[in-house]
């Protein structure tokens, strides 16, 4: 069985929250949550599911002997990109909502972290040498044409950076404030998209990672250590400005591998953590918590990387 590389974990969420867990049953549309799932027991690869908002009616949509990760919703709601290692190292790939028409959109080193730029036109991808350089590309779906987006740097942190909805600025986890302090902490900055305007919406002593974008674009969601305990992070959100900072979620988290997804209307935000095997839904306003995955899909399977459908398909 192959060991899915260290890059690409994330996290699952906390077993506190696992009694609020309930299968349901609706036959309304809905809107759908990608994920990741990987069956220990069995030696099953990780693939990609997807459910509706409510926890029900769970669909895989990848079934291949090889690690199917990372998947990333199209801003129209039609597509998924996502990642797999399927032709031997890790490349960008594309499928239909439903998981028919798989396309492979890269081939050459390692790619990984698919996000779609806003016009639905573009697909930017963080590529590495493997040995140790990472720098963002870009791919325009129409030519296939990849150009970069940045220089390559040995910053493994440079992953963690996301685009605003209006393509117009990029959050990112910096590590500059460490160098200078020696304090072992780490900034969330926003810069235009082009690099300018670099500002640091964070500045304490803590670490704070994982900036991501509310769907207006007012609001940053992100992890943090800022409650006061090394390791143990807590998601909070805050203004796009950096103002009115506000903790949602218990410090429940245990590194900085968490991810998690906005909901379409921002009333939500799907999360998972290392500690356990529930993806659960917070909610924005209260920070109050409720279950994704059924309940009866448990045993030794993991749940990774939610991914929220932008648009509701009727």
């Amino acid at each position: 069985m192959k060991v899915f590389p260290r890059i690409l974990i994330i996290a699952l969420c906390t077993v506190a929250f696992m009694s609020a867990c309930a299968n349901r049953n609706d036959d309304q549309p809905c809107s759908r949550i990608a994920y990741v799932r990987f069956d220990s027991s069995h030696n099953v690869l990780p693939d990609i599911y997807s459910v509706c908002e409510n926890g029900s009616h769970p669909v895989q949509l990848t079934d291949d002997p090889a690690n199917d990760v990372m998947p990333a919703w199209s801003p129209d709601g039609q597509k998924i990109a996502f990642v797999s290692d399927r032709t031997g190292q890790y490349q960008i790939f594309m499928m239909a909502a439903d998981g028919s028409n798989v396309e492979q959109l890269t081939d050459d080193l390692e790619n990984d972290t698919p996000m779609w730029l806003p016009e639905g036109g573009r697909i930017a991808f963080r590529t590495t040498d493997g040995q140790g350089l990472w720098w963002w590309r870009e791919l325009e779906l129409n030519n296939r044409q990849i150009t970069m987006l940045s220089e390559p740097s040995y910053d493994f942190f440079f992953q963690k950076q996301t685009w605003s909805p209006d393509g117009k600025k990029i959050a990112y986890m910096s590590m500059q404030e460490q160098a200078a302090r020696n304090d072992g902490s780490s900034q969330i900055h926003v810069k235009n998209s082009d690099g300018s305007g670099d500002k640091a919406l964070t500045d304490n002593i803590w670490e704070n990672a994982n900036p991501v974008w509310s769907p207006d674009g007012k609001q940053i969601a992100f992890l943090s250590e800022m409650h006061g305990e090394y390791n143990i992070f807590a998601l909070y959100v805050m203004h796009a400005d950096g103002s009115h900072v506000r903790q949602l979620s218990q410090p429940i988290y245990g590194d900085t591998y968490t991810v998690y997804s906005w909901s379409p209307d921002g009333e939500n935000i799907a999360i998972s953590d290392i500690n356990t095997s529930r993806i659960e839904m917070i909610t924005v306003a209260d920070g109050s918590i409720r279950c994704l995955i059924p309940e009866g899909d448990s045993g030794d399977a993991y749940y990774w990387y939610p991914s929220w459908q932008p648009e509701i398909l009727r």
